[in-house]
């Protein structure tokens, strides 16, 4: 397994690197505006997000959905790390974070994946029965809910990759920010999801619930709707 994470993250090191530079102009950007000119912290956020990289657990590579967001989330937290030696307020860093991600599905909202779309649910309900094998340590595990009259189909996750990394880097109470973000993906792509419960946030579970069309409804406890 380890041999499969060497070489999966070594392959694939240019591309999430491009990626990730993308992230921290923007996030500098917002840094910035926030907190002034002089509070620019772009290369200490690339350096740990290069000690991060270097941690980052092997889920099944490109064959697992799920490690984009793995990967997307050690983004936030490396500017979590580094913000927080700074004395910024946690709420501050999670307000950035999101409204990065937001800027940025907002302007590229093809990147959102068609969850709802009948062809894609198929695979999602087989991505779901792997899970239940945990193959693998860092991964999510999750249940498949069929669909009813309120809800094209739901999740239910009982165990969360970024929660379990978060908490082995003592950040557990930023990752809530990060289930915030799951409102962003809904409202982008359409989705409906509707959630009341996570992990991250006390619950023993993180029940999604989808229907393509409907107004997106997301309980969270640190980033309220806007709407």
């Amino acid at each position: 397994m380890d041999k499969d994470r060497q070489n999966y993250y070594k392959a694939k090191k240019s591309e999430l690197f491009v990626q990730f530079d993308g992230f921290n102009n923007r996030i500098n950007d917002l840094i910035a505006e926030k907190y002034g000119e002089e509070n620019r912290v772009k290369d200490e956020i690339k350096q740990e997000y290069e000690n991060l990289y270097e941690e980052m657990p092997y889920i099944g590579g490109d064959n697992n959905s799920l490690t984009t967001d793995l990967v997307s989330a050690v983004q936030c937290l490396a500017v979590y790390n580094i913000l927080k030696r700074h004395k910024k307020p946690l709420k501050e860093i999670g307000e950035l974070c999101y409204r990065a991600v937001d800027e940025y599905l907002s302007n590229n909202p093809e990147l959102v994946p068609p969850m709802t779309d009948p062809n894609v649910i198929g695979f999602i309900k087989y991505a779901a029965n792997e899970s239940e094998l945990r193959k693998f340590s860092g991964d999510w595990v999750y249940n498949f809910i069929d669909g009813d009259e309120e809800n094209d189909y739901g999740l239910d996750f009982v165990e969360c990759g970024i929660y379990k990394f978060f908490k082995e880097h003592d950040a557990e109470e930023f990752t809530p920010y990060m289930c915030a973000m799951d409102r962003i993906m809904s409202k982008t792509g359409n989705l409906g999801l509707h959630r009341t419960e996570t992990i991250a946030e006390g619950s023993n579970r993180c029940n999604f619930r989808f229907k393509s069309g409907r107004k997106t409804m997301i309980v969270n406890t640190v980033i309220e709707d806007d709407e």
